[in-house]
């Protein structure tokens, strides 16, 4: 629950940094705009002894004050858009960086469900901040369920359990990622070939989908070179990589250097179900 917290304790802070973020920036740029057009707003005036009123540049050019209201705004909403990134990316990365999909899973379980009324002192607000990140905790959620193995518990939840957008690319990146995993299990390369070529930039990204789909279709030299050529991202696809060579290299018989990755899984792999499997082919 501590992660949770933190989480939610994070969002609400970024949603006060980026109120004041929006009216120092109008703050600002009112006074920048005074700086090169005088006052803003009507002011009296006496020059030889006649006195009359003088509309600002609020009045006169109004526009500017919209112009200004704009720029805040995309500046609010620019800082929490990274604030959001970088707070979902703090949960992702037990996954990503840490190789630890137990953990991320026992998290994003419980972040589905979980409505920050610590947090928030109004519940309809508290509610509808969960509801907004829920379809984070969903993500999560599912990549966890993957890691870890269970591929059918993540298509039952996709088919029956998903409740943000089910029109979002997220959602059907996720749907497609299993149905290749069902594919691949069934060695079936012309579905396989038709999920990978259906799925978004992100999908089409992915060394280790292609790499599989090479297998497939026999190109195994080419699926080999394809891993060990490709720069990982993140340790999780690093261990990724090294497991689909430890089994591509032990099928076309060069063990020893097949040993060599498994061992690389073994050690790095933490609670990833690829781990286990590896164990289980090297004992």
């Amino acid at each position: 629950m501590t992660e949770l917290t933190t989480y939610y304790q994070n969002v609400k802070r970024a949603v006060r940094q980026n109120l004041t973020l929006y009216f120092a920036a109008i703050i600002v740029l009112m006074m920048l705009t005074s700086v090169l057009l005088g006052p803003p707003f009507s002011r009296t005036v006496t020059t030889a002894g006649f006195t009359y009123r003088v509309d600002g540049w609020f009045w006169e050019k109004n526009w500017l004050m919209y112009l200004i209201i704009l720029v805040s705004g995309l500046l609010a909403v620019i800082r929490g858009g990274a604030a959001g990134v970088k707070n979902f990316k703090a949960l992702r990365n037990i996954l990503y960086m840490g190789c630890d999909a137990k953990r991320l899973l026992r998290i994003a379980d419980e972040g589905t469900r979980y409505v920050p009324y610590d947090i928030y002192k109004n519940q309809k607000q508290a509610r509808n901040v969960a509801r907004r990140q829920r379809r984070f905790f969903e993500q999560l959620y599912v990549e966890a369920l993957l890691a870890c193995g269970q591929v059918d518990v993540a298509d039952l939840y996709m088919k029956n359990g998903w409740r943000s957008k089910r029109n979002a690319l997220i959602y059907r990146q996720l749907s497609l990622n299993i149905q290749a995993h069902y594919a691949y299990q069934d060695k079936d390369a012309v579905r396989y070939r038709s999920i990978v070529e259906q799925g978004g930039r992100l999908l089409k990204r992915s060394t280790a989908l292609w790499a599989r789909l090479d297998w497939l279709e026999g190109r195994q030299e080419q699926a080999v070179e394809r891993l060990k050529t490709t720069q990982p991202r993140v340790p999780y696809e690093q261990v990724m990589f090294a497991g689909l060579l430890s089994a591509y290299l032990r099928e076309i018989g060069q063990v020893e250097e097949a040993r060599e990755y498994a061992d690389y899984v073994i050690e790095h792999g933490g609670t990833l179900a690829l781990r286990e499997t590896v164990m289980e082919d090297w004992t």
